[in-house]
């Protein structure tokens, strides 16, 4: 079928350099911050003022001698100078970042800015200061005594933050223009940032979020713009492409006329609370000074193809005896320590690697990717003969002195192997064999020699095999039918007990029979296909695999579309690919808002169209470079929703929409997308496996170039 093929493009990746206690002589909490015209970041700390050093590639943070107090507020001069307000007066750094002078004020400064024509104004609750050169005078009395925030338009207006008004210093005799709130439209909020752009408009932050005032009597508010949070802003910043830089309570947020973006405390920052933002002149980087300590943000472009190097030169620590899964127990994040998780469903999560390296094979023609494919077959086909039972695959095994071996489980089985002994995992599931059928079939068509095509229609016409001679059931040691491998009429069509797996079910076992058909030739599993589609109408089943769940269920999506891809390029039976394409459409059309990239390629490669290609090239982009697994807390953010039927499905609250990649707690592509928290420490490690084959499902298909 004709599809559609986009191009694409390098985009930002992000990469995070953190600065915490240590780095910071003893401090977490950046209180202001400077960037000089040298390019020089200068942070100040609860505990004084420091300097950024790099040295020999290292980057590292210096104090700055004889400031060693609380820093309230600061700012760069246009001459390469820095001023620090501290709650013991002012001082006035050189271009070298050395006292040249010190002033005593009445009262802690909270503001400091250096104006567009290079003036630099002090902010006190009650004055404000000019800097004439050598030291701060006073200008101007506060009406109130309780200002906050100060900003100067381009035209040498200054505003100031007070109280409950916003004041406009004026007129002949200067004076202050008080616009309060009853009188003017002025936000009844508490404000909390003040920050004039490059024509005069002023962006006002508060404690319900962004307003923009033109500076006599136009406002705009939160309720004018939806992609700004509606929470605390504490500062605004602006970047050259049209970016604003919003640092919240909750974190930090980038809004620009394309979208939002959202980085919080854990994968991103330090801490939660964000007090300060440095954007950099390239804005390829921005410094974030949060309760935490400070990071930067770097925006690296990377073409995906650069990703995918990138993802395959960490497979092999991922790899254990060609099960691909999982890292944990790291030290400090380091890969290289640690070790390869065995989890209940190492066959399901290698096979996706091995499928990966068959499409990449049938791209590159790469030896490398078919024995990458080859070496997690084999492990595959391991997990059928380890447990003596024609038919039936293992989920996984382990051996002396891996995680639990021994632990008395009874789902695991001691026997030995030519290396000794091991344990391998019964109650194996549909989605294992699920698993096995799909990376089997893919190497069997791409990449297997004659010898390994015998094989694998061997092992897999045991279980199909097995599967009739159980009343379609997998059965294990005891004889009785594992948990969920149960895919017989009596059960699917006849106990509703089995209404969840009705569908699905139906859709996996079509799926079998036509694989082993397609490699045996053996007439019988294509009529028992044709028998089950229609007397026992498993076609009718199929179409309604997927149940509405609140998408609470995301292992039937994974399950349905890997079985749904093999079962639309080798049947060859138009009355039932009538069903599967209706199927998948309905599935696709409710499972579209999770952004899952490799549902997007299978649609548009199957139904033509465009499938939202760009979404899936998106999905790709944002996915982040750094696979560690990093405590992430979105319940806190203002811009989420939360879906409220997800408990009628016994469930723990997960929000309505997707978050992109980027900003949803990390994992497989194709598992929960509308998880808000996640309370990993960052010494786990995910497999990129499901970014490699989604990747390359879209080149295999001619669907990205």
């Amino acid at each position: 079928m004709e599809h559609y093929t986009i191009k694409t493009k390098k985009s930002p990746q992000v990469q995070r350099t953190a600065f915490t206690h240590d780095q910071l002589a003893a401090s977490d909490t950046v209180t202001a911050s400077a960037l000089t015209s040298q390019g020089t970041l200068v942070i100040g700390t609860d505990k004084g003022a420091l300097f950024r050093h790099s040295l020999n590639g290292e980057d590292r943070f210096c104090k700055i001698s004889g400031v060693d107090a609380l820093v309230t507020a600061m700012c760069a001069g246009a001459d390469g100078c820095v001023f620090v307000a501290s709650d013991s007066g002012v001082y006035v750094l050189s271009p070298e970042l050395t006292v040249r002078s010190f002033q005593l004020l009445e009262e802690n400064a909270v503001d400091m800015i250096c104006a567009p024509d290079g003036s630099v104004y002090l902010l006190t609750p009650a004055m404000l200061y000019l800097f004439d050169g050598e030291r701060f005078t006073p200008q101007q009395a506060v009406d109130f005594g309780t200002a906050s925030a100060i900003a100067v338009n381009p035209a040498g207006e200054v505003f100031v933050t007070c109280g409950a008004s916003i004041m406009k210093r004026f007129g002949k005799r200067l004076r202050w223009g008080n616009m309060m709130r009853g009188m003017t439209g002025i936000p009844e909020a508490q404000f909390t940032a003040l920050k004039s752009d490059g024509i005069g408009t002023l962006w006002v932050g508060c404690e319900d979020g962004l307003h923009l005032f033109d500076g006599k009597s136009e406002w705009l508010g939160p309720e004018n713009f939806d992609f700004f949070p509606q929470c605390r802003i504490n500062t605004v910043d602006f970047g050259k492409n049209g970016a604003v830089y919003l640092g919240t309570d909750v974190g930090l947020y980038i809004v620009n006329g394309e979208k939002t973006r959202f980085y919080g405390k854990g994968r991103y920052l330090c801490g939660e609370k964000v007090y300060t933002v440095q954007v950099c002149d390239d804005e390829n980087a921005v410094w974030v000074g949060t309760d935490g300590g400070i990071c930067r943000l770097e925006f690296v472009p990377y073409s995906l193809s650069e990703k995918e190097a990138h993802y395959d030169s960490l497979t092999a620590y991922f790899l254990r005896e060609g099960y691909f899964t999982g890292r944990w127990g790291t030290e400090n994040g380091d890969i290289t320590t640690g070790q390869v998780a065995i989890t209940d469903n190492d066959g399901l999560w290698s096979a996706v690697f091995a499928a990966s390296q068959c499409l990449k094979y049938a791209v590159t023609k790469k030896e490398e990717a078919k024995e990458n494919a080859r070496a997690t077959v084999n492990a595959l086909m391991k997990l059928h003969y380890v447990t003596g039972i024609p038919g039936f695959p293992a989920r996984a095994y382990r051996r002396p002195g891996e995680d639990s071996f021994g632990d008395g489980d009874p789902e695991w089985h001691l026997t030995s192997d030519e290396t000794g002994p091991l344990e391998w995992k019964g109650d194996t599931s549909s989605d294992e064999l699920t698993g096995h059928f799909y990376a089997m079939s893919w190497y069997y068509d791409l990449c297997a020699d004659l010898r390994e095509k015998e094989e694998i229609a061997r092992l897999l016409k045991a279980t199909v095999d097995h599967l009739l001679a159980h009343g379609y059931t997998l059965c294990d040691t005891d004889g009785l039918p594992t948990t969920w491998a149960h895919f017989g009429p009596s059960e699917l069509n006849g106990d509703d007990t089995w209404c969840w797996e009705k569908g699905i079910n139906s859709l996996e076992l079509l799926t079998f029979l036509c694989i082993v058909y397609r490699m045996t030739g053996d007439e019988r599993y294509l009529a028992e296909e044709r028998r089950l589609a229609g007397e026992a109408h498993y076609a009718m089943n199929l179409t309604l695999y997927k149940k509405y769940d609140a998408h609470s269920c995301h292992i039937d999506d994974l399950l349905g579309f890997y079985n749904i891809t093999h079962l639309l390029r080798l049947e060859r039976d138009e009355a039932l690919l009538r069903y599967v394409k209706l199927a998948l459409r309905r599935h696709y059309e409710y499972e579209r808002i999770e952004h899952t990239p490799y549902y997007h390629f299978v649609t548009a490669w199957a139904l033509g169209g465009h499938a939202a290609l760009d979404e899936a090239v998106e999905s790709l982009e944002e996915y982040p470079l750094d696979v560690r697994k990093y405590p992430m807390r979105n319940s806190v953010r203002p811009d989420v929703t939360w879906e409220p039927d997800v408990s009628l499905y016994g469930e723990d609250p997960h929000l309505k929409n997707a978050l992109p990649y980027s900003e949803r707690p990390f994992g497989k592509m194709c598992y929960n997308a509308f998880q808000a928290d996640e309370g990993g420490d960052g010494s786990s490690f995910c497999d990129p496996a499901a970014w490699l084959l989604a990747y390359w499902f879209g080149r295999y298909a001619g669907l990205i170039d």
